[in-house]
């Protein structure tokens, strides 16, 4: 009987441990429906605990590992992609090995216990790792949320899942061996083996500990720093709205503005336009940056900025420096915080979202694809959402109508690619604007 309780609690806790190391550390996703989820985990659990009562702990360990591979075949994306991932059950299962087989097998070793004593010491240490997996099961609801928001906030490296791989495939092939020391005959080649074991099986322990806290450590950092960039990105919206309520004829245009961008980028990132510079990274630093472009308006004195009615010659001048005084503070800032990838467009886009296609505009006329296309994207943006927004000078330009003069600036003010991006995303733009429009 206690052999049997024996087993069972060590095949438990190793299956425990491999979904856990699955989820935490090798970052394979679960199972999009929850409970199909709980299903496997506890068909696969329980088919485990049959096969080690019928046919041994060996035959358990091998249907944890065809249990493994389908869970991972099953989360996986795209055929090649979840062929090469089921390799991954073999560094997995390693380091598993590697956590659990030294604290159980080196005392026994070392000590010389006999066969009931081994199981007493080994079942022992499975009951308390079986009650702090419970613990964090029921009570390490917190405990869970951090570790699952950490690892949201990055992707292993690729060293990192090198790293794990070798160190997960040799503790599969390092750590095991020591358990078979007992059926050697000769004593002297059993002291070797037993002393052999014990070094081998305590450095797989150290080696694996350090990358498990090495990577938990990653995450975490990388969860911290998602939060700094939250709180840079929210500490921009407020700098702009102070800006924005400067000029009382602008009620949500920053907001308006920054989801034109998202949609025209995501639409000609659809059409493979500008594949070379449109990627993920460019998408997101421009929805950060956009609510930037008209910061060079904060030096813009109020009787310029709030006048009623249309500008002279001399005050269109005078507002025209706005693009250049938000070039120069977004400049300051960069020295001051460091350089960034949004800093940097942010840069772009108010320098140069008044620049024209056909180099006509200001502040030093750039033509074409001399300008940045993070500033051709806001460029289109930005006056349509002016065509469309009441101004003290003006009323608020039907949709249709801005809409076609964009189509007809297509070529010399706007970016053709762009202008045709922001018209075929006509839906989505007109639901924005109906979403975030101010209302009386």
């Amino acid at each position: 009987m206690l052999s049997i309780i024996y087993e069972f609690s060590g095949i438990t806790v190793y299956f425990i441990l491999t979904m856990l190391l699955t989820s935490y550390i090798f970052r394979i996703p679960p199972l999009k429906n929850t409970w199909q989820q709980v299903m496997y985990m506890l068909l696969s659990w329980a088919v485990c605990l049959l096969a080690c009562a019928i046919l041994g702990k060996p035959a358990a360990i091998i249907m944890m590992g065809i249990s493994l591979g389908g869970y991972i075949y099953l989360t996986g994306d795209g055929k090649k992609r979840r062929y090469f991932r089921i390799l991954e059950l073999f560094p997995i299962i390693g380091i598993c090995f590697g956590l659990i087989l030294p604290v159980a097998k080196i005392p026994v070793m070392l000590l010389g216990l006999e066969e009931t004593p081994a199981q007493i010491y080994s079942l022992t240490l499975y009951g308390l790792l079986l009650i702090a997996m419970l613990v964090f099961f029921f009570r390490g609801s917190a405990w869970r949320r951090t570790f699952r928001e950490d690892r949201h906030s990055r992707h292993l490296e690729h060293w990192e899942q090198s790293l794990l791989y070798v160190i997960g495939v040799l503790m599969f092939l390092l750590a095991s061996p020591g358990t078979a020391y007992e059926t050697i005959a000769d004593a002297s080649y059993r002291r070797i083996v037993l002393q052999s074991s014990c070094i081998s099986s305590f450095i797989c322990f150290i080696v694996t500990l350090t990358i498990i806290i090495l990577i938990l450590q990653g995450n975490k950092s990388a969860h911290f720093q998602e939060q700094v960039l939250k709180m840079q990105h929210n500490i921009i919206i407020t700098m702009a709205d102070i800006i924005e309520n400067r000029d009382e004829n602008t009620g949500g245009h920053i907001r308006r503005t920054a989801k034109y961008v998202e949609i025209v980028s995501r639409r000609m990132q659809e059409e493979n336009r500008y594949s070379s510079i449109l990627n993920e990274q460019y998408i997101a630093d421009m929805m950060i940056a956009a609510p930037l472009h008209d910061i060079g308006k904060i030096h813009i004195p109020d009787v310029v900025l709030k006048k009623e009615g249309r500008f002279n010659d001399a005050e269109y001048e005078i507002m025209k420096e706005h693009s250049a005084a938000g070039r120069r503070l977004l400049l300051q800032a960069e020295k001051t915080l460091g350089a960034s990838s949004y800093l940097d467009i942010a840069v772009k886009m108010a320098a140069y979202h008044h620049e024209w296609w056909d180099g006509s505009g200001y502040p030093e006329g750039l033509k074409g694809q001399d300008i940045p296309l993070c500033a051709r994207i806001m460029a289109v943006a930005d006056v349509f959402d002016a065509l469309v927004s009441k101004r003290c000078y003006k009323e608020a330009m039907p949709p249709e109508e801005a809409f076609d003069i964009i189509r007809k600036e297509s070529g010399t003010h706007f970016d053709p690619i762009v202008a045709e991006a922001f018209l075929s995303a006509r839906t989505e733009i007109l639901a924005v604007l109906q979403e975030l429009t101010e209302t009386a």
